[in-house]
């Protein structure tokens, strides 16, 4: 039997080849070093993952050496970009022995892969190398595995959210620093995953009830390149970002409890921030958190945390940031800032990301500062 080199092949073999060079920069760069080695490792995985259609393609299945080799590593996957993205945003994560328990079915997979492979290495005949792999139920374990991986895709998909959305929680609601990354394109990336996930399930119900995998593998092989663009795309994002090392014990995190403020509490707490709003105008501290606040006002950190919630229906992040704003707005409108340029004022307001401020003026106005200073030029006219 020839080999068969498709299209779908050389876009794998590309793919391949692009995932190894990226899991190399990971490696070896500076950045991020705590979080990238999960993330090169979770490349290396898919590449060896990759290699199982080429097998099949280049009939390298039909050789001894290759026969049954064990570079189904599917369940290691789910883990590793779990354990990316927890210590990605949490810089000072560091894993420890109690986090193997994690890898605990891809152990016990690639071993029992691994000992099939080498018994049926011994036997250069064909029939008994098959023979060999039915008496050690390949098949059957192999599917288990499939099994495994949807149930556990889910789970580490909504754990790794669950990161997401509580470090969103925190950025929110304890500091005004706009340098702190808010990981967008992350959850963008998860979205993403969410498909994957109803892809393998289709896939799956396909070939239980209709036994589609002895038709066809087209399914299959579109779902593993969507796979391979959101992994080398999750690559070549995590090799770009900045190096991050804030810490998020750094601001004491506030109690997560919701009970409202009484009336009079309720005016007092936002009298004594009006005043340090307007009067000491402590918002133009561009590293401004909750703590710090805390300390200036003589308040608890969850008073005025429930307070900005209550009166002002905004998280602390937002509502320091509108103060910023209107600050912006008013040097924008005064000809004393004219020969000052965007940016400059910006930064006099509090802002330190060029990139975060022009983000939260759009969202504040609906414009952008160009549009907003054309616009006052034209009212004037």
């Amino acid at each position: 039997m020839q080999p068969q080199f498709s299209l779908f092949d050389l876009l794998i073999l590309i793919g391949i080849i692009q995932g190894v060079i990226t899991s190399i920069l990971l490696l070896s760069t500076k950045k991020n070093k705590n979080s990238n080695k999960f993330l090169a490792f979770a490349l290396l995985s898919f590449c060896f993952l990759s290699t199982k259609p080429l097998l099949h393609t280049l009939n390298l299945w039909n050789t001894s050496f290759f026969r049954f080799f064990p570079n189904g590593i599917e369940l290691a996957l789910s883990p590793l970009i779990y354990f990316y993205i927890k210590s990605l945003i949490s810089p000072e994560f560091r894993f420890k022995n109690k986090n193997w328990i994690h890898f605990i079915p891809f152990t016990l997979a690639q071993t029992y892969a691994f000992v099939v492979y080498f018994y049926a290495l011994l036997s250069p005949d064909f029939y008994e190398k098959d023979l060999i792999a039915l008496n050690f139920k390949f098949n059957y374990i192999k599917q288990l595995e499939e099994y495994l991986l949807l149930a556990f895709l889910p789970f580490y998909l909504f754990y790794g959210y669950k990161e997401l959305t509580d470090y969103k929680k925190w950025l929110c609601n304890t500091t005004s620093d706009n340098t702190y990354p808010n990981f967008k394109w992350l959850q963008n990336i998860y979205s993403l995953s969410i498909l994957v996930s109803v892809f393998l399930l289709t896939n799956h119900t396909l070939d239980i009830f209709f036994n589609l995998k002895n038709k066809t593998i087209i399914h299959y092989n579109l779902l593993t390149l969507f796979i391979a663009f959101i992994i080398y795309y999750l690559g070549l994002k995590g090799y770009l970002q900045p190096n991050y090392t804030f810490s998020r014990h750094e601001i004491t995190s506030q109690n997560k409890s919701v009970i409202p403020l009484s009336n009079i509490k309720l005016e007092e707490t936002i009298d004594h921030l009006q005043k340090a709003m307007l009067k000491d105008k402590i918002y133009l501290n561009p590293k401004l958190n909750i703590y710090e606040l805390s300390k200036l006002l003589g308040i608890s950190q969850k008073s005025i945390s429930l307070a900005i919630n209550q009166h002002y229906k905004m998280n602390f992040r937002d509502f320091i940031n509108d103060y910023r704003i209107n600050e912006v707005k008013s040097k924008l409108n005064d000809s004393n800032y004219k020969k000052m340029s965007i940016l400059g004022i910006a930064l006099e307001c509090g802002f330190n990301s060029e990139a975060s401020f022009y983000r939260i003026f759009k969202k504040n106005t609906g414009i952008s500062p160009k549009e907003f200073i054309e616009l006052k030029n034209d009212t004037k006219l």
